[in-house]
């Protein structure tokens, strides 16, 4: 079984690498892919428990767009992850994630709902979904 868009909590996923890769071993799959969104920081640690654990793995990314003022999520496959080029343009992903959060922060408190996004972009820890956090935050 293959399963090429995986997501571990260097994203949006809520698994360790490890953890992922235990899991995928243990419902049958054989090849794998880690596409985490706009980073590449779980690859190096997937690939090495997936050798270890006797699984083919590929190397992914799921980067964001816009197409026509919305998002849109490209899939990519078998790249370097260590090329200056991809790290530069992930940076500024960060960089404009952290933008709209601060945006969304404006609004909620003009709404009379307000959010310290500092703290949540701080506790995010340079990873790309802030979604998530001040969805939480909200709850």
């Amino acid at each position: 079984m293959i399963d090429l868009h995986l997501h571990t909590n260097a994203s949006d996923g809520t698994d360790t690498p490890a953890e992922l890769v235990r899991a995928c071993r243990e419902v049958g799959i054989t090849t794998m892919a880690v596409t985490d969104h706009d980073t590449t920081a779980a690859l190096t640690t997937v690939a090495s428990e997936s050798t270890r654990a006797g699984l083919e793995f590929v190397p992914g990314i799921e980067i964001t767009a816009a197409w026509l003022g919305s998002d849109v999520h490209v899939l990519g496959y078998c790249f370097d992850p260590e090329s200056p080029a991809l790290k530069s343009f992930l940076d500024e992903q960060i960089e404009d994630r952290v933008r709209r959060a601060r945006s969304v922060g404006g609004r909620l408190a003009a709404l009379g709902v307000p959010v310290d996004m500092e703290s949540l972009i701080a506790r995010a820890e340079g990873k790309p979904e802030l979604r998530p956090h001040i969805a939480t935050a909200l709850v």
